[in-house]
């Protein structure tokens, strides 16, 4: 039965090979020059005074292979799920083969856990040997960046986690839709929702968020100044940068007046911003917050720095909710549980299925 099964898997262990070898020999080359590359320039660049351009230039380099292997870690484990599990069952109910192997002295048992064995442990290892590999090329660009919680989906244990849930879920629902082009359908939406629920409703609480409360800066960020619409999200993230610690994952941020209400998010200012005349030249009004006079004596031409002098008298702050670094790996750890344990509960029910059901 392994045999047989090896043999009607072998294109795609095929494939599935020269695209790991593909991938070694190009992340390798590639992959010792981006290391030689932070040795040489980064990790000095405190020596010629100039880490800013040695950073930029440094991140720029394979920019497009960058691109290409963070979507790539994505989608493998999508991809193994839809075109490895879905029709590995889907595929003999459908057509009736299974009813073969059923009265050649194989159980249902044993010919389900040889398919599934099989493939499934090639899945993983295929994610696997992927993930080490798109790890160790980008630890350098990693540790320039300082968002490990940027690239959690793409890097080290979850992926694995990932493609043992799509496999475990294309199989499954193959078992239950008994045809080959639903099961595949099915898979990519189901697998895709979890994935976003996990992301935006589970992952942030897996531990309770820390909390700190910070000036709000983001205008005193602005090169010329301006007012909202000039804001970029570059600009609040540089603005929010220096607020917490290294590698943090800002969850989420408000802006409070002193009285203690919310008058706005990330930095920025939900009311109105206005300057009118006063006595002494121009005041400024922030809504919700209050007044500050005398902020010009001219109209003002470059706002920016005005707002932020007005943020200042105003004590308007923000109170930024983040989880720490300390807490990569045991978040990894809590999602490779979560995903496995999807997957466990989806391959009994596939076995209970095929064994109780199927025909």
């Amino acid at each position: 039965m392994i045999r047989f099964t090896l043999r009607e898997f072998r294109t795609q262990a095929v494939v599935a090979l020269a695209v790991l070898l593909i991938a070694a020999v190009v992340l390798a080359i590639t992959g010792a020059n981006i290391a030689n590359l932070y040795n040489t320039t980064v990790a000095n660049c405190q020596a010629s005074n100039d880490c800013a351009t040695a950073t930029s230039a440094f991140l720029a380099t394979d920019n497009q292979l960058q691109s290409i292997l963070n979507d790539l870690i994505v989608l493998v484990p999508a991809l193994l799920g839809v075109f490895w599990g879905a029709p590995l069952i889907a595929r003999e109910l459908e057509a009736g083969t299974h009813r073969l192997a059923w009265t050649q002295s194989v159980t249902r048992t044993r010919w389900l856990a040889t398919k599934v064995g099989v493939v499934g442990v090639c899945a993983l290892l295929v994610t696997g040997l992927l993930s080490l590999m798109v790890t160790w090329w980008f630890s350098p660009i990693d540790r320039v960046t300082s968002n490990v919680f940027g690239s959690f989906d793409q890097r080290d244990i979850v992926p694995i986690a990932y493609a043992a849930f799509a496999f475990a879920l294309g199989a499954t629902s193959g078992a239950l839709l008994r045809r080959t082009i639903p099961a595949m359908g099915t898979t990519l939406v189901v697998f895709v929702a979890v994935r976003l629920a996990v992301l935006d409703w589970v992952r942030p609480n897996f531990m309770a968020p820390l909390r700190r409360t910070v000036p709000d800066s983001v205008f005193r960020s602005l090169p010329t100044g301006g007012l909202h619409a000039s804001i970029t999200a570059a600009q609040l993230t540089a603005a929010q940068s220096g607020a917490l610690p290294v590698n943090a994952w800002l969850i989420s941020g408000q802006t409070l007046n002193a009285a203690g209400d919310v008058v706005g998010q990330n930095g920025l200012l939900a009311g109105a911003i206005n300057f009118t005349p006063d006595a002494g030249g121009f005041g400024l009004t922030i809504q919700g917050a209050g007044t500050c006079p005398d902020v010009s004596p001219t109209p003002p031409i470059n706002p920016g720095p005005m707002i932020q002098k007005c943020i200042d008298q105003l004590h308007l702050r923000e109170v930024l909710t983040y989880q720490p670094a300390s807490r990569y790996w045991p978040f990894q750890w809590f999602e490779v549980a979560i995903f496995l344990a999807l997957a466990i509960a989806l391959i009994g029910l596939c076995f209970w299925w095929i064994r109780r059901r199927a025909t």
